[in-house]
């Protein structure tokens, strides 16, 4: 025991709470790989596709690349897990075949990825889905999602989900009754604790169902902050009831610790616990009393209870017999968690938690009167919903870029994202053309300016930025059309163009990054190891020009073709994103290009109110923001079986006049959303 802290060592603390969180992280064995069947089929598959697509170039005679696919063509059940696993990537991410050669059709491509993976888990291999990793989901194709199935079998696999940062520091608070995590705007805190860190790589969605897991690092900052948590609910100033009166006896028997456990279960985790569970932390209370004493050992037990799996994470393995794909509907304790953590911050509320105990949280009926009673709520839905334009738009980013105060002496971000809170909410209360709103909006939301001494500055250097002039009165009725140039949305936003810029200059190519993977669905890779990607420092040259000095030469531009054409047009705006028509005197280049296939917005384009005019009004657009919806809402990449969900919720955005709430609704009823894949298939019966 460390006594000058209280906290018992952590040779103790792995000694007394090993079993119990060996035994339930356990559960992970349950999500295994989904066992298929059909192997010779699979094998004709493979081979078929690759005689058709890939022998021409792969053989012993070309072997480009040094691959020679024969073997494999000959022998495919004695293959390599490896090299199985590598022509499933290539053609999965479509590096293959290659653009100029014949391309397979989107059902040719997703039945030989099918056949791979059916290789591999029948030879016992580890199968990685790539297109599952968080950032990786344009590599499904899109077509196939937005085509009707033969058989409608959408299902989320059974996982397990880490309680997300958000929801993590509004529990702590309530069970301390007391801010112990929270946010200061002074200090650049978001209040969100480290052990609950988002770790999903940039420009994704970072609550991803499988991309948090704790690993040394991160469990000892959890037993550190759920050991303060604990301290609190024993010393702080507004003890829950039960645990005051427990403190103040001076030999606790084994009845009052089983009322302790029962009162943390309920306070932490809303359930009650098992006999079994009961019996083992009754000992562990009482062998940490006799060696502390009972406050230590009070701690110690509230600390263990609040470690376990079912505290921090969400079990989602449902229940009943699975129907003939092999799914079962999520049950009713594990709905109000996933209804709860899909629209709110916080643990399910009175009403979800009275529906689950009476049964009344069972149908997909059951489901929907919640969810819209949720998001009817809007001081309780409305952080999440804003937090996915946040993470979709990427516009929180302006706070990270730095200006040298040569340029700039106050860039005023945190006002500038604000304000575009303001906008993104304006229109989401309104409920209606959301997405093609926040394309063409062309009006801001500007904050009351500050009082000296930091009015003179404000207006010197914010106001520009959105084409207001300096002596512009503050107007209370808003939003305002600016005098000055012209908006059309978020893109033309200048939390947003200052989010895509740095110290110097516009970040043209990560605006078309952004723009090619965030509304067309488009692939762009990953800067290849070794590039030298550095643009000229001639000061007399635009971005344009030195752009097209560096990104034109042919081995950068097939990647640069799918970002510059698109990032360009935003040339209309400086890198602090005020509205331009020159730069260095010379009137300014915003012509631009969209090429990805779709007839009713590919074609050049003049400016970037075109280009977010063609997107506006795209249905393709729509479909590919609806993905991302799909992303953020279920905590998971879309999968071909997802099909009948998006094609429905895109539908549903539709008929609603481009209602974001009807599109959320429609997710969170869907078979997605409300079963569950089980690792094998099984026999039964689903339910309506």
């Amino acid at each position: 025991m460390d006594r000058r802290r209280g906290k018992p060592e952590s040779s103790e603390i792995t000694t007394q709470l090993n079993d119990l969180l060996m035994n339930n992280f356990c559960i992970f064995a349950l999500i295994a790989l989904i066992v298929l069947t059909g192997t010779s089929r699979a094998e004709t598959e493979l081979v078929g596709f690759l005689e058709t697509y890939c022998a021409d170039c792969h053989n012993p005679e070309k072997k480009k690349g040094k691959i020679d696919l024969t073997p494999l063509i000959k022998n495919p059940d004695l293959s390599d897990a490896g090299f199985l696993q590598g022509i499933h990537d290539a053609v999965s991410f479509e590096d293959m075949p290659p653009e100029d050669e014949t391309q397979p059709t989107g059902k040719e491509r997703a039945d030989f990825l099918a056949a791979v993976k059916a290789l591999m888990t029948a030879s016992g291999s580890e199968f990685t889905e790539k297109s599952m990793h968080p950032g990786l989901g344009n590599y499904v194709d899109h077509k196939t999602l937005f085509t009707e199935p033969k058989v409608r079998k959408a299902a989320t696999p059974v996982r397990l989900w880490r309680m997300s940062p958000h929801i993590f520091m509004q529990h702590a608070n309530s069970l301390s009754r007391a801010p112990l995590l929270r946010v200061q705007n002074n200090q650049g805190s978001d209040g969100l604790h480290p052990a609950f860190a988002y770790m999903t790589p940039p420009h994704t969605f970072r609550d991803h169902a499988e991309a948090h897991v704790f690993e040394e690092a991160t469990t000892e900052l959890l037993f550190d902050v759920c050991w303060q948590i604990a301290g609190l609910q024993v010393a702080g100033k507004r003890q829950p009831a039960v645990i005051k009166a427990f403190t103040e006896l001076k030999e606790p028997q084994a009845e009052h610790w089983r009322q302790i456990i029962r009162t943390q279960f309920h306070l932490a985790m809303r359930s009650e616990p098992s006999e079994e569970e009961t019996a083992a932390l009754v000992s562990l209370a009482e062998k940490t009393q006799a060696d502390t004493g009972p406050r230590e050992a009070l701690q110690t037990l509230l600390t263990a209870i609040l470690l376990k799996p079912e505290a921090v994470y969400r079990f989602e393995l449902g229940t009943g017999d699975p129907d003939e794909f092999g799914r079962v509907f999520l049950a009713p304790h594990e709905l109000k968690y996933a209804l709860a953590y899909a629209l709110t911050d916080h643990v399910p509320d009175a009403a979800l938690e009275k529906a689950a105990g009476r049964g009344q949280l069972t149908t997909r009926a059951d489901v929907r009167r919640e969810a819209e009673r949720l998001l009817a709520d809007h001081k309780a839905s409305e952080p999440r919903l804003l937090r996915f334009f946040q993470e979709y738009f990427e516009y929180p980013g302006a706070a990270e870029v730095f200006k040298d105060n040569r340029r700039a002496n106050a860039v005023f971000a945190n006002e500038r994202i604000r304000d575009a809170d303001l906008l993104v909410l304006h229109i989401l209360n309104e409920d209606r053309d959301v997405l093609k709103r926040l394309l063409t909006e062309d009006s801001l939301f500007i904050e009351s300016i500050p009082s000296e001494p930091v009015e003179r500055r404000y207006r010197v250097f914010h106001l520009p930025d959105y084409g207001f002039p300096r002596q512009w009165k503050f107007e209370e009725n808003q939003p305002v059309k600016p005098p000055i140039g012209k908006r059309s949305g978020i893109l033309t936003h200048p939390a947003w163009l200052l989010s895509f810029s740095d110290n110097e200059k516009n970040q043209a190519i990560q605006r078309g990054r952004w723009v090619q993977m965030k509304l067309l669905g488009g692939i762009v890779p990953d800067t290849p190891i070794g590039v030298d990607a550095k643009l000229p420092t001639d000061p007399h040259l635009t971005l344009r020009e030195k752009m097209n000095q560096v990104t034109r030469a042919e081995y950068c531009w097939t990647c640069h073709k799918k970002m510059d054409p698109l990032g360009l047009p935003f040339e209309q705006f400086d890198d602090f994103g005020r509205f331009r028509e020159t730069e260095l005197d010379r009137p300014i280049d915003t012509t631009g290009e969209v090429a990805v296939g779709v007839d009713d917005i590919d074609g050049l384009i003049g400016d970037p109110f075109e280009m977010l005019e063609r997107f506006a009004h795209s249905e393709h657009v729509e479909q590919v923001f609806v993905r991302h919806v799909f992303r953020y809402f279920l905590g998971r990449n879309e999968s071909v079986d997802d099909a009948p969900t998006l094609i429905d919720a895109h539908l549903a955005y539709r008929d609603s006049n481009g209602s974001m709430r009807a599109l959320v609704l429609s997710l969170l009823t869907s078979d997605s959303f409300l079963y569950r894949q089980l690792p094998e298939t099984r026999g039964g019966v689903g339910r309506e």
